[in-house]
């Protein structure tokens, strides 16, 4: 009996669901499988491999090392996607093969193996062995999927999917393999697990149904409000219907114990067809509040309904005709009775926050609306008429807190889209949300707005312990988080900022930008991977996201895979003609990737567009860093601290400016602006 041993990168192919292709159609299933053999045996032997054994529908491969294994797998999917299309999955791992009588046997094949079954139609997964070998390869992009316990395997193995463009990669919940089942004292510990939470549960709906045995329950305390639709003659009250919705979610978001989603994910809905069902689904809720609103004169007529998501059932209807002076209390009522259904115990302390709004003022209260409705609009035009909306609002009470909060964060707003001065949106902001915490000192907004002015004015431990603030005072205020995250990215907590970025992303799900945001919290801590991941699921969610393709990029640019990067920072600007921030990371990565011409070619193009409309001289420093100019970098990066531009706060995590860490005017720039000692 003749032996040899070879340590070798393992390739394990299989097609996915053969059996069937073969039963449903034979000469289909011929052509798939000679098109897959010959791809196969061609690529295996180009890359210097071995095709050791046939499986019927798969294969046993070798090769003299991981990165010959990786591009023999990539070029394989991308070939096996002609016709006749192969439903491949390939796993990917390094171990030592041992020979046998011409039979490969050994514990590496038996994992690459086990890596292959967890795969999906066009996947590439690979070991955290093999990732090792791989993960500094520029050309090759990776997602973590978790650790896996296998079959006949003692220990449990974390596994990566390769997300090259092209490939699939599989969502954890969906993944099936060779895996251990429960044995033993853990199936006895699960089991004993079961009987407690069964037991437990059964007591919770006998004393619910003993209390009241007319009403049904939802043991999963989660909702969605989705816009209430405007049911009026003229069509002329959605700013109602909508305030309705948005209120009424402030309402439930208060109370501890409730799962709310945000106004932007559930608003995302508005207008569609879908079934709640699905939207459930799509939101990770069990139970659904719509309904409808008709005013006519001062007469308001409002109908809402409570859904479990599960079934379509309807736990709760009601419609209601008052007075618009009624409206407080009936969204009091509202609420009070969802929390009743869905048997939450109230503290005092909540009780109280469910008791009355901000103003008893109806008129106040409808500009208030108007106000945020525009405001939520996102637009040039919209956050300017906000502004006169919220100042009616506190012109008919000057106690409304709210408004105040609202006229704060328009202020921010028209900063951030750079329509009005750093100087004159600070001082309005300031002195609006200032007004707002003396009429309410524990209004969350309020704190969150003036933490947003330190963030900007670069007063680090001041802004820090603001957002804090507002999270202790309102855990769900999800402007809170997201702004929260953007401060510490800045001051290098890049690991906290993950944390604060994914709370606002359970929070509110659907959010573009904070899906977005959250691939740039990824990029921010170096886990490049995890933001090109993250940017891929951005543009699933909206396919027409300038920011997420900008994000991406940065991260390929970071890995120095600078074709992909020019594509999505092309592909930004083709969304976003002209922008300043493109056009400059398009730059720089020309210049850094040794194409100084095109990169001075977005230089002129810079100081054209600064001709018509204001440039941030950050963006010039930029160009000029990746060019190696140092000096004029420096000099542009001297300017955007004179003239307080946004970016400045990010000098300290910017991977972008890295050679000029060590430069005295920058070590000087970051001192004055707090973040070097």
């Amino acid at each position: 009996m003749s032996q040899t041993r070879q340590l070798a990168a393992i390739m394990f192919t299989d097609i996915v669901g053969y059996t069937s292709m073969m039963q449903a159609n034979e000469e289909k299933a011929v052509a798939v499988i000679k098109h897959y053999n010959s791809s196969l045996e061609k690529l295996v032997s180009r890359y210097s491999g071995r095709v050791l054994n046939y499986y019927g529908d798969g294969s046993l491969c070798i090769f003299p090392n991981a990165t010959d294994a990786a591009n023999c797998a990539l070029e394989l999917q991308n070939e096996l996607k002609n016709d006749p299309k192969v439903p491949l999955r390939i796993g990917l791992h390094i171990g030592e093969v041992f020979f046998e009588n011409e039979k490969a046997l050994g514990d590496g094949v038996n994992v690459a193996s086990r890596v292959q079954s967890l795969g999906q139609d066009n996947t590439i997964l690979v070991s955290g062995e093999f990732y090792d070998k791989i993960k500094n390869n520029p050309s090759l992009s990776t997602v973590p999927l978790g650790r896996f316990d296998f079959k006949n395997v003692v220990t449990s193995l974390e596994i990566f999917a390769i997300s090259n463009e092209g490939l699939s990669i599989p969502q954890r919940s969906k993944m099936e393999g060779k895996l251990k089942k429960s044995t033993g004292k853990k199936r006895i510990v699960i089991t004993a697990s079961i009987i407690i939470l069964l037991g437990t549960a059964g007591f919770l709906v006998y004393k619910n149904l003993s209390t009241d045995k007319a009403e049904p329950v939802s043991n999963d305390q989660s909702i969605a409000v989705l816009p209430f639709v405007d049911m009026s003659p003229a069509k002329d009250q959605e700013y109602l219907s909508d305030g309705m919705s948005e209120e009424l979610l402030n309402h439930l978001s208060k109370i501890q114990g409730l799962k709310v989603i945000s106004r932007t994910s559930s608003f995302s809905f508005k207008g569609k067809n879908v079934d709640v069902r699905k939207i459930g689904e799509n939101l990770g809720v069990a139970n659904i509040l719509e309904g409808s609103i008709r005013k006519s004169g001062n007469t308001i007529r409002i109908t809402a309904q409570l859904i479990e998501v599960s079934n379509g059932t309807h736990l709760w209807s009601e419609t209601y005709d008052r007075e618009m002076k009624d409206v407080f209390a009936l969204q009091d009522e509202i609420s009070k009775m969802i929390v009743d259904i869905l048997k939450i115990k109230l503290s005092g302390k909540q009780t109280n926050q469910l008791a009355g709004s901000f103003t008893k003022n109806t008129e106040a209260y409808e500009d208030y609306l108007r106000g945020r409705y525009h405001w939520n609009t996102r637009t040039d035009e919209g956050i300017k008429k906000a502004i006169g909306y919220f100042e009616d609002a506190i012109k008919k009470d000057s106690g409304y807190a709210a408004a105040y909060s609202g006229l704060a964060d328009t202020y921010l707003t028209l900063y951030d889209y750079e329509l009005m001065s750093f100087d004159e949106s600070t001082a309005k902001a300031k002195d609006a949300a200032q007004r707002a915490l003396k009429i309410n000192e524990n209004l969350a907004e309020a704190h969150n707005s003036l933490a947003h002015i330190d963030l900007h004015e670069w007063k680090w431990e001041s802004a820090e312990q603001g957002f804090r603030r507002a999270i202790t005072l309102d855990p769900t205020y999800i402007l809170a988080h997201h702004w929260y995250a953007l401060c510490l990215t800045a001051i290098g907590k890049t690991n906290e900022a993950v944390t604060q970025m994914e709370k606002a992303r359970e929070l509110d799900p659907l959010s573009t930008r904070i899906n977005a945001d959250l691939g740039m919290a990824y990029l921010s801590a170096g886990r490049y991977d995890e933001a090109i991941a993250q940017e891929h699921k951005t543009l699933e969610l909206n396919p027409r996201s300038a920011g997420a393709r900008w994000i991406r990029g940065m991260a390929y640019q970071q890995k120095k895979m600078f074709e992909e990067a020019i594509k999505d920072y092309r592909s930004a600007l083709e969304l976003a003609p002209n922008n300043p921030n493109f056009l400059a990371a398009l730059g720089h990565v020309y210049a850094s990737s040794g194409n100084p011409v095109e990169a001075n070619k977005i230089l002129d193009t810079l100081f054209a567009v600064n001709k018509r409309e204001p440039v941030s001289p950050f963006f010039l420093a930029l160009v000029y860093t990746g060019l190696n100019d140092k000096e004029n970098a420096l000099k542009w990066l001297e300017k955007a601290y004179e003239e307080k531009s946004g970016s400045v706060r990010y000098l300290k995590m910017e991977p972008r400016l890295q050679n000029l860490r060590n430069e005295k005017r920058y070590i000087e720039l970051m001192k004055n602006i707090g973040l070097e000692k």
